[in-house]
């Protein structure tokens, strides 16, 4: 655990010497569902011809590195790349925005890269949907990407508790999702307090950016967030996924909790080894030669490395975690509509930077009945209530406190809230409007109004 907490210092003092001056920066992981004009999922060979697309465009390819495939694209940035890929299934593209010093610099990557992609659009018919799901076609494994880090999941992870035998495995359920997830560059000592704050306000964030509850052709009954009840359904009993079973203390603690999962995989020569011996990372890290097994079935012998660390750490799913390249990961919002695809990085940067206030405002709440709110917000957005608190009140005081922190920055981006804004004073989240176009003109209807 020692080695692995020195790690973790030794990662955050190197992240702050790379930011310019010093000054927090932020990163954006826009995730798009690729969908024909009647919604269906694109297809692989129009995944392919992405790449090349952008490539045409002065992009540099990314080959993965167990197949050598062409799996995205990338672009230099000020200080890190913009990278374009498919997170886990190929009609799901994926683009994480290098960083900008503030949530203008956000916005300005966001339109390029809406203009670079309108040619691609109009010359191939399909749309990137603003939205969290693809709408139409059903979760399966004929989705899925094939690449080095997808491969394991099946043979770590693997259920059939919602998706039959027939269409693969419930890892499979992520090949439809797209998301909105936010980096921000902190301090050591704002690390524990920002994944606090981010994962204990995970019901209010929910309950107003709730966008996926149309899926496999239909309303989803139950559910306005049914991408992140697929967490739940693929880890209904780990520790891994969600809102953590308590805040944490400090850093130890969390590095203490981080080295007690079990590990999954690590990469040697481009492949993966998979690690069914060892109960724990930390188990597995202290050993002077470690077993696993390799892609053709085989045991093999290797020595751990530090490199095991970083994967290690993006193998668990909080809603907010701290990420391999040392920033504080905000993981549980939906992809957002095309007007308002900066909200979630302004909601995420104004939490983090009025800290003191976002955790005494958490303080008042009991830690289980924030992880219960979480599932309240996945059903009922807005309308989740409870007897020690609404959701309603939760949210305002969220909005409250990220505009706080915006305005101390001082540079206007609090006008980056206004679409949350809009939706608590309306009483309502994006799924409800996409029910709405839903029924008015079916899938069709839905990307017409939602697509980039």
């Amino acid at each position: 655990m020692d080695k692995v907490y020195d790690y973790f210092m030794k990662g955050f003092g190197e992240a702050l010497a790379r930011r310019s001056s010093g000054k927090r920066r932020i990163g954006a992981e826009l995730k798009f569902p690729m969908v024909n004009s009647d919604g269906t999922a694109a297809s692989f060979k129009t995944a392919c011809a992405l790449w090349r697309y952008l490539e045409s465009n002065g992009w540099q390819p990314v080959r993965d590195e167990m197949t050598r495939h062409v799996i995205g694209a990338k672009r230099n940035g000020e200080q890190n790349d913009t990278v374009a890929g498919c997170e886990t299934g190929f009609c799901k593209a994926e683009f994480s925005l290098s960083h900008a010093g503030n949530l203008f610099g956000i916005e300005k990557r966001i339109e390029q890269l809406r203009e670079e992609l309108s040619t691609f659009c109009d010359a191939s018919g399909v749309s990137f949907l603003c939205y969290g799901m693809q709408p139409v076609t059903p979760p399966s494994k004929s989705l899925m990407v094939k690449k080095s880090r997808t491969s394991p999941w099946v043979k770590v992870f693997g259920s059939n508790r919602h998706i039959p035998e027939t269409e693969g495995d419930d890892v499979h359920l992520f090949t439809v999702n797209a998301a909105s997830h936010v980096h921000v560059s902190v301090s050591l000592e704002e690390a524990i307090d920002a994944v606090n704050v981010l994962n204990g306000f995970s019901g209010a964030q929910i309950a107003l950016t709730a966008n996926s509850n149309i899926w496999q052709g239909k309303i989803d009954p139950d559910y306005k967030c049914v991408a992140e009840k697929f967490w739940d359904w693929w880890m209904p009993d780990g520790n891994r996924v969600g809102i953590p079973g308590r805040p944490f203390d400090d850093m130890k603690d969390y590095v203490q909790t981080v080295v007690k999962l079990k590990p999954v995989y690590v990469v040697r020569n481009g492949k993966p080894i998979i690690l069914k011996k060892y109960g724990t990372f930390d188990e597995y890290y202290r050993v002077g030669r470690a077993v696993g097994i390799n892609t053709d079935g085989r045991k093999v012998s290797f020595t751990p490395e530090k490199s095991d660390i970083d994967l290690h750490n993006s193998c668990y799913w909080y809603n907010a975690r701290i990420s391999r390249y040392y920033t504080v990961e905000n993981r549980v919002n939906d992809q957002q509509p095309p007007d308002a695809l900066v909200s979630v990085s302004a909601l995420t940067l104004g939490l983090v930077s009025a800290l003191a206030e976002a955790k005494r405002e958490l303080s008042h709440y009991d830690w289980q009945t924030l992880r219960q709110m979480r599932q309240l917000a996945c059903q009922h957005a807005l309308h989740g209530r409870r007897a020690s608190g609404r959701l309603l009140q939760l949210a305002l005081r969220m909005l409250v406190i990220a505009r706080l922190g915006l305005l101390k920055r001082g540079l206007g981006e609090e006008q980056f809230l206004k679409p949350l804004e809009r939706r608590l004073s309306g009483f309502e989240c994006p799924a409800d409007r996409a029910a709405a176009f839903f029924r008015e003109g079916g899938a069709g209807k839905l990307v017409d109004e939602l697509k980039l």
